[in-house]
């Protein structure tokens, strides 16, 4: 139950309702607000109903009001009705049930204006329960605002906030220096991790997490200087915000010495949320997994890099892997597709995606003669032999000779291997002296069997390397 209205049509109304009756009825109830028409409310959420409806009533007896009615319901429009229209000491309606408790009652309750009763006598609308049976966009046709206004009301749609949510205190930590102000970044770095010690601990004794703080020094000139810190997710821990305290005192300059610190909390969120899976494509986990990036980052320092693409022949040689800005990386959910389907309106097209081997892998090709090259049929990878039934190319890149690596000359063949894979290989034209093969991969496959010959691959003049595969 969340209203308790307490009602009699004997007593003043307003500022003239006696003070101590007031104070009386607190006795009960943590918050009392005096209403129009002589209705008295008193917030019943946490509290039993019924058993407030019985008080309040014994209080006003006790002040000489014998006739004095309660009601209690979840709505404020059933809760008046009850206490004003009934005759019994206390009525309580059960929660779910304010609809059919306003229902029967006649229109009249809800004070419509002359015209609008006049409009409702026209159409034979009696009760509540027919005003609230009719469909909300003819009763705005007809009846304007005022009408929807006791639509609602008829539906036990009550927009009225008898009681404000009290504002709860933020967490604030703050110390001053009398006899002399700090100049030392280290210094002020060690007080201001005291103060956030202190602040997230409130923080976790009140089951919340901090979204924004602000940092405000109070300067020897008798000014203030106040920076407001801004964490891409809400977080409560101590660590996360000292990362970020730091990042921010190494960008700003005071212009004074500083007499004292202030840490306070700006906005808060209570420790609740959805539990989901990163992975699980159908749990709508955008919002999860900026939130885990924003986790990483805040905890880890810069994690998330960004390619950067350049126009190098190459395609190993064209990525440089930089970090991603932390305010473009914890908004990053909505890049690609999701993006794509909310701009576009459609799905994109699927498409095969190029997946690099870094570095290349060198393997053993067997080849054919055709024309003026040479095409792969077969080759070997490590203890696996593929089968090449189709093959596109070659692709043809050199160049280099000025560059630091030294010169290159590939020749690049798109595959078709017998089980399906689209595979991407090269020859090495200029003999494997700009192509470096990993320690591993060289003592692996240092040797093979070819032609029923073993043969060392660094001895081959025009090496082969698997550069990727599609899927």
């Amino acid at each position: 139950m969340s209203y308790v209205c307490l009602w009699s049509p004997s007593w003043p109304t307003g500022a003239a309702l006696p003070a101590d009756l007031v104070t009386a009825l607190l006795q009960h109830t943590p918050r009392v607000s005096v209403g129009a028409a002589g209705r008295v409310w008193a917030d019943a959420r946490g509290l039993d109903a019924g058993t407030l409806a019985v008080r309040l009533v014994d209080v006003a007896h006790r002040y000489g009001y014998s006739n004095a009615h309660a009601g209690a319901a979840l709505t404020a429009i059933a809760a008046e009705l009850a206490a004003t229209q009934r005759r019994v000491p206390f009525t309580v309606v059960k929660p779910g049930h304010d609809r059919a408790f306003i229902a029967p009652f006649p229109i009249d309750v809800l004070e419509p204006s002359t015209l609008l009763d006049h409009i409702l006598d026209g159409i034979g609308v009696e009760t509540c329960g027919a005003l609230a049976a009719l469909d909300a966009s003819h009763i705005e046709t007809r009846m304007g605002a005022e009408g929807v206004r006791l639509w609602k009301l008829a539906r036990a749609d009550d927009p009225r906030l008898l009681f404000a949510s009290p504002v709860r205190a933020l967490p604030v930590a703050s110390v001053e220096w009398v006899d002399y102000a700090l100049r030392d970044a280290e210094r002020l770095t060690f007080v201001v991790n005291a103060l956030a010690g202190t602040v997230c601990d409130k923080l976790a004794a009140g089951g919340q997490r901090a979204r924004e703080v602000a940092l405000a020094f109070s300067l020897a000139d008798r000014t203030e200087f106040a920076h407001r810190i801004r964490s891409a997710r809400p977080t409560g821990s101590q660590k996360a915000w000292m990362r970020l305290i730091r990042a921010a005192l190494d960008r700003i300059t005071l212009p004074d010495a500083v007499t004292g610190v202030t840490l306070r909390v700006e906005s808060v969120i209570g420790n609740d949320g959805v539990q989901g899976d990163l992975f699980d494509k159908g749990f709508a986990s955008a919002p999860q997994v900026e939130r885990a990036v924003s986790q990483l980052m805040d905890d880890q320092g810069d994690v998330v890099l960004a390619p950067v693409n350049s126009a190098h022949p190459l395609v190993d040689a064209r990525t440089e892997w930089t970090r991603e800005d932390p305010a473009v990386a914890a908004t990053s959910g909505e890049r690609g597709v999701a993006r794509a389907q909310r701009e576009g309106g459609a799905r994109p097209t699927p498409r095969l995606t190029l997946q690099l081997v870094t570095p290349p892998r060198q393997v053993v090709v067997r080849t054919e003669e055709r024309r003026d090259h040479q095409v792969p049929v077969q080759y070997r990878d490590g203890a696996t032999s593929y089968a090449i039934v189709n093959v596109a190319g070659p692709e043809r890149v050199s160049g280099g000779q000025w560059e630091e690596g030294g010169p290159y000359a590939r020749e690049y063949f798109r595959c078709v291997r017998e089980d399906g894979t689209l595979v991407w290989l090269y020859r090495d034209a200029v003999g494997g002296r700009s192509q470096t093969v990993g320690q591993s991969d060289s003592r692996t496959a240092n040797y093979e069997r070819r032609d029923c010959q073993t043969v060392r691959l660094s001895d081959c003049p025009t090496p082969w390397y698997l550069h990727g595969w599609w899927d």
